[in-house]
């Protein structure tokens, strides 16, 4: 007896029949193999047997090409008083390189304290040896910045609005490093908050402690099936991420693929990048937590014409 067919859908530009068993919501996450166990799970815990979660990565990371920069400043850690790291990847590639080098995180300069931007970053930091001195409530570069503005305005006789950010007296001449990724300066938001440093008086130095590329496997089988079958979401956590699918797809299936599906980004940085290419991004997460984005995307596939969905961060919300 065939499969009773009463669900429909657009799958590949046409609106085609399903067995009504497999009509589960496919969504695609794009970031870098390993790194969507938090979303994966919450997004099960939430959809269960209705959502066909498909990995598809379109960024991949890699040691820098040139690291001579990277070197000097971890032979010279011990002249900075703060290390600033901006993501997981940086902190593991920048240990890394600490430990080929032969100097053990654990081990480093006592005077040098280490910040990370957001909870995800800080639990990566303290996993490879290095003390977290400070974490900033926001999760973002971007919102770090205004964060990080009041407090230089509040250290000066003023009310600190920022309690945890109390280093930030006597900034001016402090020599701060800042690994990061080499694209990171398109990052208008990770720019804002090292010109803030800069423009506060310290001595700032951004180092590329990996590089960002496409995976070589992108345009292979996996993709091809995305393109025949479709999907209901695709969730993209980078400008990097999202321009490589863009690039790898092609123009008309990427257009063809925006009308048939939600984008979501995590972050206003990755969302402004979708709809730079003229694409709308239906889904916004301000802050990289895995239990909102969940939601949202949830929400927005059990509804999808109640338009663009802010999945704002709350207390207790697992970070991606």
């Amino acid at each position: 007896m065939p499969a009773r067919t009463d669900y429909c859908a657009w799958r590949g530009g046409a609106l085609v029949a399903t067995d009504v068993k497999s009509a589960a919501k496919r969504i695609v996450l794009t970031r870098a193999a390993g790194q969507n166990e938090s979303l994966r799970a919450e997004l099960t815990k939430i959809l269960g047997n209705s959502a066909r979660i498909i990995e598809l990565p379109c960024v991949e990371f890699r040691e820098p090409d040139e690291t001579a920069a990277l070197d000097g400043a971890i032979r010279s850690i011990g002249d900075f008083a703060w290390i600033l790291f901006t993501s997981q990847n940086a902190v593991r590639y920048f240990a890394r390189r600490m430990r080929a080098l032969g100097i053990d995180p654990a081990q480093r300069a006592k005077n040098a304290r280490i910040g990370a931007i957001g909870p995800a970053t800080a639990e990566a930091t303290a996993a490879e040896g290095f003390a977290v001195d400070f974490v900033p409530s926001p999760g973002t570069g971007r919102t770090f910045a205004g964060c990080f503005k009041d407090s230089i305005r509040s250290v000066a006789g003023m009310e600190v609005k920022n309690p945890t950010a109390s280093f930030l007296r006597d900034v001016a001449g402090m020599k701060i490093l800042i690994p990061r990724s080499d694209l990171a300066l398109r990052d208008r938001g990770a720019t804002d908050w090292t010109e803030a440093l800069s423009e506060a008086g310290a001595n700032v130095t951004t180092v590329s402690a990996y590089k960002t590329c496409a995976p070589k496997a992108l345009a292979g089988p996996p993709l091809a099936e995305i393109m025949r079958d479709g999907a209901d979401c695709f969730v993209f956590a980078s400008p990097s991420a999202f321009e490589n699918f863009a690039r790898a797809a092609g123009a008309d299936n990427l257009r063809r693929i925006a009308g048939e599906s939600a984008f979501a980004a995590i972050g206003p940085t990755t969302a402004a990048a979708i709809r730079k290419a003229g694409l709308p991004c239906e889904i916004e997460s301000p802050s990289p937590h895995a239990r909102r984005l969940a939601e949202a995307i949830a929400a927005h596939l059990k509804n999808p014409r109640h338009g663009t969905i802010g999945a704002t961060s709350r207390q207790g919300a697992k970070p991606i």
